[in-house]
């Protein structure tokens, strides 16, 4: 029975490190503590060697499961099991094959993991986590070392503990009756509740991201009083449409839309008594900053067809700037943004040797006062420019921010720290650009988030909070 147990340890561990940041950052598809497949795959490895015919009972299940649900995720993932089943099937029982099976399955069933958690919580690949990495030096290694970690604990337990000096070796009957309590286990706990899953299926999830848009569609809901409540902009509406005027695009950090709708309607409310065209909700297509700006250049996922809104105006005759209070280095900006048609790029460094202020907000960046202040200064002359600037001041971590004085709203509305510390940023910054507006309404303003605000460690229901790519949008002048 002790031996026995050891199966149950593995599908835990594998699990704990996906279930923990799908949980602080409230990823779309929320994780199992049990991971199915890597207790499926450790109990394959504990049958005897061959013995294909007792193995059928296995192979039946994996079919009956795919014309059960006649989907294309479920015959791949049919077709993923079955050929696990043979390859146990035919390799020796003796440490190296074993390590070696053991050890790649365990890597693909987490990357599969980590690539419908980057995916269902920023819309970003494994591929492009790759590229964020490499924009600091302990990136790309911490990329690697995590699975490395991963799957190393894996293998050292099962290693030590399942095939040490004796391998523990089980029948197939008593293998099959561990699937089955698992299984039947996982779907009374779910009957009793729908909210956490309790038994994780990674390679299902990743096959089900591959071939479906599920993974993400399924949850662009708002709630009907929500959506009673504000303006929402029309899908496939074009914001810009006069290349010719002179326009200041703004993309505030986390200006997300809240469930609570009395937030939602005081987050927009410093721009009330401005001359607002629009004020309301629009639905992103991307889920991270950097895929915000290019969906806001016209370049989606930063590809270029035809002219990128920045050219447009451009090509009218308009000065284009493009300011960020970080380093020009991220999401390598500094190399890449004049392909977008703009003249000038100003990052921290640009900026605070024009004498502009710093900020912490868990790194050091410019403030977003500072730059309004800047902003002002530029838009005073009479050349006409389009201008698209990037907001630091409500970026995440809020834990670490300072703020010499809360909003009143945050006792009005009965905010909690952290939300109080959000707002306020937000706030404080959006009634700064509502006077930037008023100073200059020749000047059209759009202003819009990039994605919801993203974790908090003291609130961990706080990213929940707020629709998924839902942001606030106002335009005005």
């Amino acid at each position: 029975m002790k031996s026995i147990a050891y199966f149950f340890i593995l599908p835990i561990l594998a699990s704990f490190i996906p279930f923990l940041a799908s949980n602080f950052f409230d990823s779309l598809y929320l994780h199992g503590l049990f991971c199915a497949d890597m207790f499926f795959l450790s109990v394959m490895l504990a049958l005897p060697r061959g013995k294909i015919v007792y193995k059928m009972p296995f192979v039946i299940i994996a079919v009956a499961y795919w014309l059960w649900l006649e989907t294309i995720d479920s015959f791949a993932l049919a077709v993923f099991y079955l050929f696990t089943i043979f390859v146990v099937a035919a390799i020796k029982r003796n440490n190296l094959p074993l390590f070696l099976t053991f050890s790649i399955g365990s890597l693909v069933i987490f990357l599969a993991d980590c690539d419908v958690f980057f995916y269902s919580t920023f819309i970003l690949f494994i591929s492009d986590i790759w590229e964020l990495a490499s924009y600091f030096w302990w990136g790309r290694p911490l990329f690697l070392l995590v699975p490395l970690l991963q799957v190393s604990l894996l293998t050292f337990f099962a290693r030590h503990v399942l095939w040490g000096k004796t391998r523990i070796e089980i029948s197939h009957a008593k293998a099959m009756l561990m699937m089955i309590i698992v299984l039947v286990a996982n779907f009374g706990m779910n009957s009793f509740q729908s909210r956490q899953p309790i038994v994780d299926f990674p390679v299902k999830n990743w096959l089900w991201h591959k071939l479906s848009s599920g993974i993400v569609t399924k949850n662009l809901w708002l709630d009907k009083k929500t959506a009673s409540n504000f303006s929402v902009w029309e899908e496939n509406r074009s914001i810009e449409n006069d290349f010719q005027r002179p326009t200041v695009t703004i993309l505030i950090e986390s200006w997300g839309v809240s469930k609570n709708n009395l937030l939602e309607k005081a987050l927009l409310a410093p721009f009330d008594s401005s001359n607002a065209y629009f004020s309301g909700l629009l639905l992103r297509g991307a889920g991270h900053t950097q895929g915000a700006e290019w969906e806001d250049f016209g370049a989606d996922g930063g590809q270029i067809l035809g002219d990128p809104i920045p050219r447009k105006f451009q090509k009218n005759g308009l000065q284009t700037w493009y300011f960020h209070g970080y380093g020009g280095h991220f999401y390598n900006r500094m190399k890449n943004y004049a392909k977008f048609g703009f003249d000038s790029l100003l990052f921290k460094k640009d900026l605070a040797q024009r004498g502009l202020k710093e900020c912490k907000y868990g790194f050091y960046g410019i403030c977003d006062s500072s730059v309004i202040e800047y902003l002002d200064s530029l838009l005073t002359d009479s050349v006409p420019k389009y201008i698209y600037w990037t907001t630091l001041d409500s970026h995440p971590p809020y834990e670490l921010s300072t703020i010499e004085q809360t909003s009143p709203i945050c006792e009005s509305l009965n905010l909690t720290p952290i939300e109080c510390t959000y707002f306020t940023l937000q706030e404080n910054t959006s009634r700064k650009i509502a006077w930037l507006a008023s100073r200059h309404p020749n000047y059209k303003f759009i202003i819009r988030g990039d994605h919801r605000p993203m974790g908090s460690v003291s609130e961990t229901d706080f990213v929940q909070s707020f629709y998924f790519r839902w942001v606030s949008m106002v335009i005005l002048n």
